[in-house]
């Protein structure tokens, strides 16, 4: 019997301490990889501004919001939630500069290659989020309440990220036979259009999380107290 306790006091403790790791850990490796990924955009830019267009600069801008915005991606999610890492967490954040170094190089010259590489943005970004879902179920009781707050928000983004990534993807398999070469300034509005769209579809998640730690009750709490008094 004490030999049990004290197995699952260790285990405990092993697992206290992935825990508590999991979140400065991803961060520190988010951190260099958006760093690198930044790095070369800059790089890039100093590299072959002389022939900038207007589309290649505003290639460039939505470049940078991507960078910008996968550091807000894992920065929100290791502060909602909890979960025990697995090879995937490792897998996915490379898989994520992979396609962002891509995305740097095609800013200048390559419009139909640039869109390939920004909807592979998306699809791993689609994966990350499988991902979180996976990890979320996992550690049902540390997550249910900031879970089941967070939900709506949570599935809207998902159903945005996955509408970005086909629209990206349709874009660069028809850019030949729709002429799309002939509209690149519209195709790389509607890029920035769309990844405006992503990041501002963060505020709502941050302020609902940010609302519930500050103790105060948050529309879904509310919402929740309304179909009960009904």
């Amino acid at each position: 019997m004490n030999k049990t306790r004290l197995e699952d006091t260790e285990a405990d403790k092993v697992a206290q301490r992935l825990k508590s790791q999991f979140a400065p850990a991803y961060l520190t490796l988010a951190s260099i990889i958006q760093g690198v990924a930044l790095s070369t955009l800059v790089a890039r830019v100093e590299a072959t501004n002389t022939g900038f267009n207007a589309v290649a600069w505003l290639l460039t801008i939505i470049t940078f919001l991507v960078i910008l915005d996968i550091w807000n991606e894992y920065l929100m999610m290791v502060q909602a939630y909890v979960w025990l890492p697995s090879l995937l967490d490792s897998i996915v954040p490379f898989a994520f500069v992979a396609a962002e170094l891509f995305l740097v190089h095609f800013v200048y010259g390559n419009v139909r290659g640039w869109l390939l590489a920004y909807a592979a943005c998306y699809l791993v970004g689609i994966a990350a989020w499988f991902l979180q879902k996976v990890q979320v179920r996992g550690l049902t009781e540390e997550n249910r309440v900031v879970h089941a707050l967070l939900a709506s928000q949570d599935r809207s983004r998902g159903v945005l990220v996955v509408i970005l990534t086909v629209l990206s993807f349709l874009a660069w398999v028809l850019y030949d036979v729709l002429h799309l070469e002939q509209v690149q300034l519209i195709i790389a509005l509607g890029a920035l259009i769309g990844g405006i769209l992503f990041i501002s579809s963060s505020i709502p998640f941050w302020n609902q999380l940010i609302t519930y730690a500050l103790g105060k009750p948050v529309p879904e709490q509310q919402r929740n107290l309304k179909r009960r008094a009904k």
